[in-house]
């Protein structure tokens, strides 16, 4: 399957999905803006619009569904709760379905509450592609997750605890295949990286993901969950040197993943990216 990153908003990002096999079908993800995901699909050569996939209620993700809903009233809306705009498909744990008939693309879904109690995380898994190439944005896996897991980071506890996030993070989406490929909801990943090296200043990971930050703007679709693991602060509340640095030795994952949030919304422990 191809996926395209559309730039959204001044940091957020919907985008666009095609099945190989079917190179004039497209489906959208969190398509704020309808006439730019258009302008996207149009010149990938998508002629038939035929899904729109909402990651959480958010006016900043949902908000282009009124005009999806218009433009293509026969498309389902997929999205994890009615607070969803003009959602006609309501998905839960477990939820699994082809991206349209005849797909290869499969569908299924993750609640992650946390940021919002209907985030939902959509993973996607083509049974034809043999492997991915993320320079030619070709995916074998990938995983949509909106505001829950950023490259780098995590979303605000909107609607939720510390223990809610520490299990959409370490437990549902760790749980995905290592190589599935993370498409996040905005591109945060530099203030995100530059907190993680604040935590862990001398890890190989972290600074390797700095150095690609600095080269690159655009860094969706690029690592994966085994990657986000590894330079994630927020995937390694187990670490002993993060709850060394933390002062919180001896502490559980849920105390170490509320102090992080609270430092990274205070701006402490930034380093310079």
């Amino acid at each position: 399957m191809l996926i395209r990153p559309i730039p959204l908003r001044e940091d957020n990002y919907g985008y666009l999905i095609i099945d190989e096999a079917f190179p004039k079908k497209g489906a959208l993800v969190d398509p704020f803006t309808l006439s730019k995901c258009q302008e996207a699909a149009k010149s990938s050569g998508v002629e038939e619009v035929v899904a729109n996939i909402t990651t959480h209620h958010h006016q900043d993700h949902a908000g282009g569904n009124g005009d999806f809903a218009k433009a293509y009233p026969k498309a389902p809306i997929y999205g994890g709760s009615d607070q969803v705009e003009k959602v006609n498909k309501i998905v839960g744990k477990g939820d699994s379905f082809p991206l349209f008939e005849g797909s290869s693309i499969n569908v299924k879904t993750y609640p992650t509450p946390c940021h919002t109690q209907d985030s939902t995380a959509f993973f996607l898994e083509d049974s034809k592609a043999k492997s991915t190439n993320v320079d030619q944005q070709q995916y074998q896996r990938a995983v949509f997750t909106g505001d829950t897991l950023f490259i780098s980071g995590c979303g605000r506890f909107f609607e939720g605890t510390a223990e809610e996030m520490d299990t959409a993070l370490n437990k549902t989406l760790a749980s995905l295949p290592g190589d599935t490929v993370v498409m996040c909801g905005h591109e945060y990943t530099k203030s995100n990286v530059a907190f993680s090296q604040g935590v862990l200043p001398s890890r190989p990971a972290i600074q390797k993901l700095v150095e690609f930050v600095r080269n690159n703007k655009v860094t969706t679709g690029k690592f994966t969950i085994d990657d986000e693991k590894k330079h994630n602060i927020f995937m390694l509340v187990n670490d002993e040197e993060v709850k060394k640095a933390l002062n919180l030795q001896g502490k559980g994952s849920t105390e170490v993943m509320a102090t992080l949030r609270e430092l990274k919304n205070s701006g402490k422990m930034m380093s310079k990216v």
